[in-house]
């Protein structure tokens, strides 16, 4: 069997366990499962929905050397919306009384809509790169935090998938300020990242980024 072969059927058994089994529980109140898929109905990420913060609580995803050595397509030019995933989490949430924010919401709030699963990491093709402007899959960030600092734990992730070939991510979000934007989006304080060899299942890189809140200067 060449190495090829062996990879991409060393992916598809992870995919598919990522499909069937998640690693976290979310069962707290007002927390909800979501996942985004691509065109072959594959998990691109999965997460934890926090609709009282209007936030994801969790967001995991796996990263593949392969898929970062392949080609790459430029950023899309794309607004969050709320359908990137079927809609089926925006009417999960209209079930239990709660609803998804807007990419609007933001507009002249200072801070900048960050995504938790990036861009960079599903640019193998324009479509997968769409799916992750999904208002389900961003918090609020500082531009130091979302241009700077966050920036780097994304590079940092990205060395490692090319050094291990296939590692899994998962971003935490459970810390907030009082502050809200527009009365009803909260604003994180902490943006916790695990990342996990996904041979050994060990922890190789972990790093909690913290944010200050911005004054009406920095707006």
């Amino acid at each position: 069997m060449n190495a090829k072969l062996r990879i991409n059927r060393f992916v598809i058994f992870f995919l598919f366990l990522f499909l069937t089994v998640y690693s976290f529980a979310c069962d707290l109140d007002g927390h909800f499962n979501f996942n985004v898929s691509d065109d072959n109905d594959e998990i691109l990420y999965a997460g934890c929905y926090d609709a009282i913060n209007m936030g994801p609580h969790i967001i995991e995803y796996i990263l593949t050397k392969e898929r970062l050595e392949g080609d790459r397509v430029t950023r899309p030019y794309a607004m969050f919306t709320q359908n990137r995933d079927g809609g089926i989490l925006m009417e999960l949430l209209a079930e239990h009384g709660y609803s998804l924010p807007h990419h609007r919401d933001f507009r002249h709030s200072g801070y900048d809509r960050g995504h938790m699963a990036p861009n960079a990491d599903f640019n193998n093709t324009y479509e997968n790169a769409l799916l992750t402007f999904f208002i389900g899959n961003i918090w609020p960030q500082t531009p130091d935090v979302n241009r700077i600092e966050w920036l780097k734990t994304e590079n940092e992730t990205r060395k490692l998938a090319l050094k291990y070939s296939f590692i899994r991510i998962i971003i935490i979000v459970d810390e907030f300020s009082e502050e809200k934007i527009n009365e009803k989006i909260s604003i994180p304080l902490c943006f916790k990242k695990r990342v996990y060899d996904l041979y050994t299942g060990n922890l190789i890189y972990e790093i909690d980024v913290y944010q200050r809140l911005l004054t009406g200067e920095d707006e």
